[in-house]
């Protein structure tokens, strides 16, 4: 029996939301990566939350289905996955790509379930105002395309070393820098929701004024983290990520 692409199981490749948790806090990845880079969170055992990686479109366990290529496209896709699974209280995490899309998820879940997120957390991800013109490379020629994604970082080197798997990852990738590609800011009202922001202080994708700029999205208590890294500081730095998140959290309830 073929399974439907936004069945639980297939969207949430380590097991779906613990109705038991007090907060279930949903994990979008950045531009190529895949649930897997949230794998070792989904057990991690705190009072506060059970972390939630979400899988988008044609990775991983979804290589098999077509990868979405708008923004708008993915987000309302992954809220409407989502939505069902939010619970009484929730929250949401992205990185970089996934900080956009955990933003646009913050208002699309707040219309479809009439509840707000109890934090929006973000890391490595300018505000969702600002101009991002060095993502837009999607249709650069193969060769150009491959010395623009080596530069970014993020993908692992055997990807570089194998013609033959990344051949069959560039697609994905592509699709992926075709939705950063797409996205327009809408101006709105300002969350209703804390913002945590992280960013790395050698970053040379997002400078922390960029990061900083997330307090115009909330009207709510916003804080910014510094981290002594790069672009992809979440590999190197998941303990503190995780404790500036389950921060957050504690936070709003006090």
């Amino acid at each position: 029996m073929s399974t439907k692409a936004d069945d639980p199981g297939v969207l949430f490749p380590f097991g779906a939301p613990d109705p038991e948790a007090p907060v279930r806090v949903f994990c979008l990845p950045y531009a190529g990566g895949g649930a897997g880079l949230y794998r070792a969170w989904s057990g991690r055992n705190v009072p506060e939350a059970v972390f939630v990686p979400v899988q988008l479109p044609g990775r991983e366990n979804r290589f098999h289905e077509p990868p979405e290529q708008d923004f708008d496209a993915l987000a309302e896709r992954l809220a409407r996955a989502v939505a069902p699974w939010t619970g009484e209280r929730y929250a949401l995490f992205g990185h970089s790509m996934g900080g956009l899309l955990a933003h646009e998820l913050a208002h699309r879940l707040h219309e479809l379930t009439g509840d707000h997120a109890e934090l929006l957390a973000v890391s490595a991800c300018a505000a969702p105002d600002l101009e991002r013109p060095a993502w837009r490379i999607h249709d650069l020629p193969r060769d150009e395309f491959v010395r623009e994604i080596r530069r970014l970082g993020g993908t692992p080197q055997e990807v570089f070393e194998d013609e033959d798997l990344l051949d069959l990852c560039l697609p994905r990738i592509r699709a992926d820098f075709s939705v950063l590609a797409s996205y327009r800011h809408r101006p709105r009202a300002p969350l209703p929701v804390p913002v945590t922001a992280l960013c790395g202080t050698r970053d040379p994708q997002v400078p922390v004024w960029a990061a900083d700029k997330w307090r115009d999205h909330t009207a709510r208590d916003f804080t910014l983290h510094l981290v002594d890294d790069d672009h992809f500081f979440v590999h190197r730095h998941e303990r503190v990520v995780l404790e500036h998140i389950t921060d957050g959290l504690r936070n709003v309830r006090v």
